[in-house]
């Protein structure tokens, strides 16, 4: 096919706008100027959203494909389709790269948020693990102390304090330490059993849970009693008496020993 067949199956608008005349001159701008705002637009949506990529590589394929068959098709017209077409295409690749940045950083920021979130649920799981295996040694441990096997009893809460511990449970690691020096006291190791008691009733204090403070702290007036000092075994006591409820089991019970012990 010779130029000028080709040259008619070219649309009216398009031959216009090739012709060397001042209208073909305008209506060239005008296409160098939508091409140019229609990557501009193309690029916006990239921006705002990297599923928009596709529409704006359809874009610039659009675009490429009309610059290059106008290009073949009138050679005689070289200088200004090739000015057109070199525009449209240094335009085009400059959003593509802009594009394809913006694109890959929001995409690598949530695969880092995602992979933070499914560590913390992670970690989450493990605590509740953690503290579900601490209130299992515990019950045994309780267990082992009520039928007279104290030293197994130690194991058990000293393995209870350690998973406590790691699941940073201070109510439970409170606890532990309070079971924990109950099974000391009665494998006869009353030094080691008072410094678990003061450590429990120190944690209590910080996270105020009065209720639980107040019955460790009769725990250590009641051994404090049975090894003979009065003083510690009184204040402890009524520090308990300040920290129960007054209608509760366990305070009529320390009442009850304070009485004794006055």
């Amino acid at each position: 096919m010779d130029a000028s067949a080709l040259k008619e199956t070219i649309p009216e608008n398009a031959r216009a706008a090739l012709e060397p005349t001042p209208k073909g001159a305008r209506l060239r701008r005008r296409v160098v100027a939508v091409g140019g705002f229609s990557v501009l637009v193309l690029g916006f949506f990239v921006v705002i959203g990297a599923g928009r990529l596709i529409l704006l590589l359809l874009g610039i394929a659009a675009l490429a494909g009309i610059a290059f068959v106008v290009g073949r098709s009138l050679r005689g017209h070289k200088g200004t389709v090739r000015q057109a077409a070199s525009a449209m295409q240094s335009a085009a690749g400059a959003v593509q790269s802009a594009a394809g940045a913006a694109a890959h950083r929001p995409v690598s920021t949530v695969r880092t948020r995602k992979a933070e979130r499914r560590d913390r649920a992670r970690e989450r799981s493990r605590e509740r693990n953690r503290g579900k295996e601490a209130g299992r040694l515990n019950a045994r441990g309780v267990e082992l102390r009520r039928q007279g096997d104290a030293a197994r009893a130690v194991e058990a809460h000293r393995a209870a304090l350690e998973l406590a511990h790691a699941a940073g449970d201070p109510s439970t690691e409170a606890l532990t330490l309070n079971n924990l020096g109950l099974a000391l006291a009665h494998n006869g190791d009353e030094g080691a059993a008072i410094d678990h008691f003061d450590a429990s009733v120190a944690i209590l204090r910080e996270i105020q849970d009065s209720h639980h403070e107040g019955q460790v702290l009769a725990n250590l007036g009641f051994l404090h009693g049975r090894s003979g000092r009065h003083e510690q075994a009184v204040y402890c006591l009524e520090s308990a008496l300040d920290k129960l409820e007054p209608d509760s089991r366990a305070f009529r019970h320390v009442q009850e020993q304070l009485r004794r012990a006055s």
